[in-house]
């Protein structure tokens, strides 16, 4: 029977080769194995996906294609990895991306309020031959010091937010907002210039809505509390509006809970479907785990 030896982690030059094992022949001599590596397509949209998918490039054993559907802003790519941008032309296309690329490992690592893309993904998933698996970013959850008001739909959440605007305008006050839902999605929160002056927020001045009763602010969120404080402070700020997109708890969150501000949370819509990781390390480890590709 032959033998194998523990395989050199290293890539084999002017080729996509993974690792390189010899075996050792009936006959005591030592044969060459040259194996494959896997092309693992990482769907991303989080912080957390990025680093997945810097992770799985540094090993030699997998090459990486990274896809975002609906990038903001000029995307650099994760390093060493391959980078795809836009939809794939809808269930139809992204089946037909596997195949004619030899994906042999599929991780969703979505924006949990990436709906469209993610009602794809929940019906692509069961009809893939190769191995699956899904990043789940828990939600963020009130602590003590937070005033949250969270809601299922973007409707309610305006409603909401309206009554209170209406009690603070009987009061002889005007209602400022600090609307933080990125600027693709702001045209389902317009309804609230109807009633607030609403702030929002964009790094890419071609994205948002033109419309005059949007005050946009040009820069990225501010990863010091104290920044997100001074502006909220600076503006006047009476209420924040934002989604509950989980992972890290941002500045903003710990700014408002700081200043005492009401805050207005939209929740995805659903739940994806089946069981995840809760952590990209573990689908790392797992994906080791594949077997070599002769």
């Amino acid at each position: 029977m032959p033998r194998w030896r523990r395989p050199l982690r290293r890539r084999w030059r002017g080729t996509r080769a993974g690792s390189i094992f010899w075996c050792l022949t009936e006959r005591g001599g030592w044969w060459v194995v040259r194996t494959e590596q896997h092309h693992i397509l990482v769907l991303g949209g989080t912080l957390e996906a990025r680093l997945l998918a810097e992770a799985l490039a540094r090993e030699a054993v997998f090459s990486v294609t990274y896809a975002l559907f609906s990038p903001t802003g000029t995307v650099q790519p994760p390093e060493n990895c391959r980078l795809h941008l836009g939809s794939f032309g809808g269930r139809e296309g992204l089946v037909q991306f596997i195949k004619q690329e030899r994906v042999t490992a599929l991780v969703s690592a979505l924006h949990p309020h990436a709906q469209t893309m993610q009602r794809r993904m929940d019906t692509v998933l069961p009809a893939l031959d190769i191995p699956t698996f899904r990043l789940r970013r828990r939600l963020w959850t009130a602590e003590p010091g937070d005033r949250w008001s969270e809601f299922e739909t973007e409707d309610a959440l305006i409603e909401d937010v309206k009554a209170q605007a209406q009690d603070a305008q009987a009061r002889g006050r005007a209602c400022r907002l600090f609307c933080a839902v990125g600027p693709q999605a702001m045209a389902q929160f317009l309804p609230l210039t109807a009633f607030a002056t609403v702030y929002a927020r964009r790094f890419d001045s071609a994205r948002g809505q033109v419309n005059p009763a949007i005050t946009w602010i040009d820069a990225q969120p501010h990863p010091s509390v104290a920044a997100e404080t001074d502006l909220f402070e600076r503006l006047g700020i009476d209420a924040l509006v934002t989604k509950n997109s989980g992972g890290t708890r941002p500045a903003k969150l710990l700014a408002a809970a700081r200043l005492d501000l009401p805050t207005f949370l939209l929740r995805p819509k659903a739940e994806p479907l089946g069981a995840g990781f809760d952590r990209w390390e573990d689908i790392h480890s797992a994906l080791l785990q594949l077997p070599a590709r002769f």
